[in-house]
Order: C-alpha cells, then structure tokens, then sequence
C-alpha cells in the first residue's frame, strides 16, 4: 500500500492525529496566541501605540472577546472607539482604560467587582452576566445606559449618578434601591429580582427623577 492510500484510509477512519481533540492545555495556548496576534497587528496598523509611561492608546475600537483571557495582558490608557472584553474569564478590570470614547462592555465574565474599570465612557456601560457582588468601581460619568443586570447585587451603591440612557439592574438580589442614580434620562428596569423581590414605580421615584418609563 503506497504511503498516500495509507494516509487516506488513515483519514477516512478517522485515525489520524488531526481528529484528536486539543487538550485544555492546547486550547489554552491557542488562545493566548489569539492575543499576541491581534495585539502585533494592531500595533503594526498603528491602531495602538504605546506612551511613555508604558500604557497603551487606542485609535479606534479595541475589541478582545472570546480570547479565553483571565486578565487584560496590557494596561490601557485611552480608547477612542469601542472596548469589548466580553466572553471571556477575567476575574478582574486591571488594564482596562481609563477613557472610553465609545461603549464599554465587560458582559460575560467572571468580575466580581468593578475596580479598574473606567471613570468615563462616552457611551453604554454594560457588566451583565458576571458575578457582582458591588458597584463599586464603576464609572462616575456615562453619557448613555447603564447595565447590570444577571449578576448577585444586593446593593447599588457605586452607581453613576446621572445616567442619558437606560439603567438596567434587573435579575440581582435587591431589597434596595439605594444607591441608584439620582437622575435617569432613559428608562429605569428593576424587575425580576433574583430574590422574587417586586419594587414599585413609587420607590424608584423616592430615589431617582426618571425621564423615560419605569419598568417594575
């Protein structure tokens, strides 16, 4: 049998190496490399440059989802489009930017809390789907919507205090609303606690001027 029908029949029968699933270890690796890959280009197209203080500034949008990231490996300065660090496994916000001139959005993680994040996003701010236990941290200024829903909030406390957009805080385990946002231009959620605690439209108006609808 020639070396070439062996290898076929190899690959019919699903023998050969390139059918074994990649190990923990292997995927990993990938996805690390995933990172420095995308990190040498944007640096090579010139998206990213680097100050003297060892930071890294952002022309355009900084996007680093599904890399399998456990920390943020640069530390950001300035982002003038988008920051997406969704779907991945961060544990923490260290290096993230301090400015956003687009949405930040950290949905998907493992964050426990929201130091590091930015003081200012010129856009949405979106933590859902973690595993918050406090606000603290988050940003002082979002010019549009607020989102932290799906996560293990027993507080707002840390919350912006002006919010354009929509402030989302569905689906945590308030008892209080505390801490909400003294003023809300956009429409304010509240429902489906995790605790099967209802609110009504009167306690979220003792706490916060809503200028769009309530939602309880």
């Amino acid at each position: 049998m020639s070396k070439f029908n062996k290898l076929y029949e190899e690959i019919i029968k699903k023998d050969h190496p390139i059918f074994k699933p990649a190990s923990k270890e292997e995927i990993k690796k990938r996805k690390k490399a995933k990172f420095q890959r995308w990190f040498e280009d944007e640096i090579e197209s010139g998206n990213i440059t680097k100050n003297p203080d060892g930071t890294y500034d952002a022309k355009d949008d900084v996007f680093i989802d599904d890399m399998g990231l456990t920390k943020i490996p640069i530390q950001f300065n300035k982002v003038d489009g988008y920051f997406w660090c969704t779907n991945n496994k961060l544990t923490s916000l260290e290096g993230a930017p301090k400015e956003v001139n687009g949405d930040f959005d950290c949905e998907k993680n493992k964050l426990t809390s929201l130091e590091g994040a930015p003081k200012e996003v010129n856009g949405d701010f979106d933590c859902r789907y973690n595993k918050l236990t406090s606000l603290k941290g988050a940003p002082e200024k979002v010019i549009d919507g607020f989102t932290c829903s799906y996560n293990d909030l027993t507080s707002l406390e840390g919350a912006p205090k002006k919010v354009i957009g929509i402030f989302n805080c569905n689906s945590n385990y308030l008892t209080s609303l505390k801490g909400a946002p003294k003023e809300v231009r956009g429409n304010f959620h509240c429902f489906n606690q995790k605790n099967n605690h209802e609110f009504t439209k009167e306690e979220v108006k003792v706490v916060c001027e809503v200028y769009g609808d309530i939602y309880v």
